[in-house]
């Protein structure tokens, strides 16, 4: 009893040093996303930590974009109302169901494998048939 006892507090120590690990690992990425959004708040919405190359870069895509569209200047592009369609997700546990109950797939089952099992055993048979006939 003390064994389980000691055993039961181990693990419940363990545990709970992983789950304040996970939490100082929860704190440390919000508190990095709280700083890169003031950085960026601060740097007036536009890249945080770029460098000029990456910023020209961009440059060219936008100012790209504005003449395949045909629009004035590259400045219009990053000012484009942009709407995505809302995806319509389906549960692959729902499509697969079909509206069937768990009782009725333990039905189809059980019914299969018993199908399953008839065509073993007639296979058994005849092969068993065919080696006492040799």
């Amino acid at each position: 009893m003390i064994g389980r006892l000691g055993l039961v507090s181990q693990r419940s120590l363990s545990m709970s040093s992983r789950v304040g690990a996970s939490d100082l690992i929860t704190q440390t990425f919000l508190k990095q996303i709280k700083d890169l959004a003031a950085k960026q708040k601060a740097a007036g919405g536009s890249l945080v930590n770029s460098s000029p190359e990456i910023k020209k870069q961009l440059d060219e895509q936008l100012n790209k974009l504005a003449q395949k569209y045909k629009l004035a200047s590259a400045d219009v592009v990053g000012k484009l109302d942009v709407q995505f369609e809302k995806a319509n997700v389906e549960s692959s546990v729902q499509t697969v169901l079909e509206g069937k109950t768990l009782d009725q797939l333990i039905a189809e089952v059980q019914q299969e494998e018993k199908e399953y099992v008839a065509q073993r055993d007639a296979k058994k048979k005849a092969q068993s048939q065919r080696q006492s006939l040799e």
